[in-house]
């Protein structure tokens, strides 16, 4: 497989050269200058995906594009180009990717090329109709699991690594994407699993009651502590404990943490003496842990201790190629358990539900399939108007919308995205890969800027 560059731009094929290293996936990278050489390429080998100007020496604008769709159909393409193309009349191109050379650095074009590789491997599993009939499911731990995609592979052999050692693991990604499944699988895999395994989300109760769940209390400790309880270090005995959305911890329940980690012991709220235990600890965090520490939000001795075996859960955004399998694993399941029968989905639905961004992850993709097992008649074809609203209309491309309004709507759902997702403007732009500043200009530019600088 080949991720082939067609540009006569030398610093642009270094450009694409060092975005194409941050890519997992095994493509080779394959640079010409021209449309005829890129054809060549294209009839004699497979290529993932094309990666190009449309303005170069030998063609221009929706000719390259069309041809590279007759030299290999479906082959996704990304333009990066150094003016803007005019794209109208590009019906049936699969061109969904299209950055300007002056804004492009190597995370933003690896992102577009993720992208396209992934709709790339969905093309070649997509039929006109598809009928669910049960993919092939991963068996890890006891828990099925959907992993096509290099990056989660990857999540499930560091999880069997971990599962073979006692150090704590630090579970990091967006909520939504299995974190908690994948502590349990990681729990079923280690030698700890004849004993129990307990959950706590650290960030859905109060600071004293936190306490009293975790490390128990004594009769009397408190108001309302009519007898004693043992917490859940105590109750897991050798297991696990999961603690899930731990970065919400208050400071004191941090520090006692701390405690259990470097001595093995709990103190019970009111008791005069520690406990021993032998609890393994598995946490989980919906954002980047060290960046609390460095807000001085949370201990970094603590973190330290936590993130011994750190894990990154992707987003399902960037596992495009598995939403085919798990729509088909949820719609095979679902339909069991809600005794509906002959459900299929039509391709075209099918491909809109891989376009969709979903910022509630496999929670909201499996969601989404049993509201459609749900409403959908058996023994008919889930459409793509059967869809929920918010997926028919994410990232519809309107052929007569002019490229810089189709752009700006693209750059503003992102940039919204992420001034949700992070808690400060200056740590929004960082994971865009901009400045601050270069964020406030674009602000102003989009017409969003509203609120005074964070």
């Amino acid at each position: 497989m080949y991720i082939v560059h067609v540009d006569d731009d030398p610093a642009a094929h270094e450009l694409v050269r060092r975005a194409r290293e941050r890519i997992a996936q095994r493509a080779d990278f394959i640079a010409v200058d021209t449309l005829r050489s890129a054809l060549c390429v294209l009839s004699s080998a497979r290529v993932a995906c094309v990666v190009t100007e449309i303005h170069l020496r030998d063609a221009s604008g929706l000719e390259i594009l069309q041809r590279i769709q007759v030299a290999q159909p479906g082959v996704p393409v990304v333009v990066l180009s150094a003016t803007a193309p005019a794209i109208h009349g590009a019906h049936g191109l699969d061109v969904r990717e299209w950055l300007s050379k002056q804004e492009a650095e190597p995370g933003a074009l690896s992102v577009a090329i993720v992208t396209a590789l992934g709709r790339g491997l969905l093309a070649t599993s997509i039929d006109a109709d598809v009928v669910a009939d049960g993919p092939e499911v991963a068996r890890f731990g006891g828990f099925d699991f959907i992993a096509c995609t290099a990056p989660m592979r990857r999540v499930l052999r560091l999880i069997e690594s971990a599962a073979e050692s006692d150090v704590p693991v630090l579970l990091e990604g967006e909520t939504g994407t299995g974190k908690e499944i994948l502590a349990r699988a990681l729990h079923a895999r280690s030698p700890r699993r004849a004993a129990a395994i307990v959950v706590q989300n650290c960030g859905a109760v109060a600071e004293q009651l936190l306490e009293s769940e975790l490390f128990g209390h004594v009769r009397g400790a408190f108001t309302g502590a009519e007898r004693d309880r043992p917490g859940l270090f105590i109750e897991a005995g050798a297991g696990t404990v999961f603690l899930d959305e731990i970065g919400e911890a208050s400071p004191n329940v941090q520090a006692r943490l701390l405690r259990v980690l470097q001595h093995r012991e709990v103190k019970p709220v009111g008791a005069d003496r520690a406990q021993r235990v032998a609890a393994r600890i598995v946490a989980a965090t919906n954002r980047p842990l060290i960046d609390e520490v460095r807000a001085g939000r949370f201990r970094a001795d603590l973190y330290y201790r936590l993130a011994v075996f750190p894990i990154h859960v992707p987003p399902l955004r960037q596992r495009a190629a598995d939403v085919v399998r798990l729509v088909r694993h949820f719609l095979t399941r679902l339909m069991a358990e809600e005794r509906r029968e002959g459900l299929t989905i039509s391709g075209e639905a099918l491909h809109m539900l891989a376009g969709y961004y979903w910022p509630g992850n496999v929670r909201e993709l499996e969601h989404e399939v049993h509201r459609l097992v749900l409403t959908v008649a058996p023994n008919t074809r889930i459409l793509p108007e059967q869809l929920a609203t918010r997926i028919r209309h994410h990232g519809a491309v309107l052929l007569d919308e002019p490229l810089d309004d189709m752009l700006a709507r693209v750059e503003i759902a992102l940039i919204r995205d992420r001034l949700d997702r992070f808690p400060t403007k200056a740590d929004a732009a960082r994971s865009l890969g901009i400045t601050r500043e270069g964020l406030y200009a674009k602000l102003r530019r989009l017409g969003m800027w509203g609120s005074s600088p964070a």
